[in-house]
């Protein structure tokens, strides 16, 4: 209604993240802008299925209409930091993957939420594959080298 946005959130912490007068943009789910023009939250607020967010300078359900099955981004420096233990979904794509063996599997190349967690994309020479990132499969994960090193488990990469 009135340019409201019904937004499914990607965050454990979504208050946050559609606070009013956070500066956000209208974009694709690999982070393409299709609207450069940065949007002020003027109102949020939680519902059943997502939140409902209110933009400045859309007040027209037609402008709303028109953004279906876009994301809405924020700069992630104006984000709250993830606590230690916790990144953000965006900051899994483009990490590399290494079998338990040191050898590179590929790079992750996308983050889909499922009812029983994150499952990353790898893209590996035979195609891609869907890994649980689950603490039981990750032995190791280097943000700085921006590498994660999976665990031995037969046929987790098949």
């Amino acid at each position: 209604m009135r340019g409201a946005l019904l937004i499914e959130p990607k965050s454990d912490v979504p208050g946050a993240v559609f606070a009013p007068g956070r500066v956000v943009y209208i974009g694709t789910a690999d982070g393409a802008r299709v609207d450069e023009q940065p949007r002020q939250i003027t109102e949020a607020r939680e519902a059943n299925a997502g939140w409902i967010v209110s933009l400045e300078g859309v007040s027209d359900r037609n402008v709303a209409e028109s953004w279906k099955a876009r994301t809405v981004h924020a700069d992630a420096d104006t984000l709250p930091p993830p606590d230690e233990d916790e990144v953000y979904m965006h900051e899994l794509v483009g990490l590399t993957v290494h079998s338990f063996d040191g050898s590179v599997a590929g790079p992750v190349i996308d983050v889909y939420e499922a009812p029983q967690g994150l499952l990353i994309e790898v893209e590996t020479e035979n195609g891609k594959k869907l890994v649980p990132w689950r603490d039981e499969l990750i032995e190791h994960a280097d943000w700085d080298a921006r590498k994660v090193t999976l665990v031995n488990l037969p046929g987790l990469l098949d």
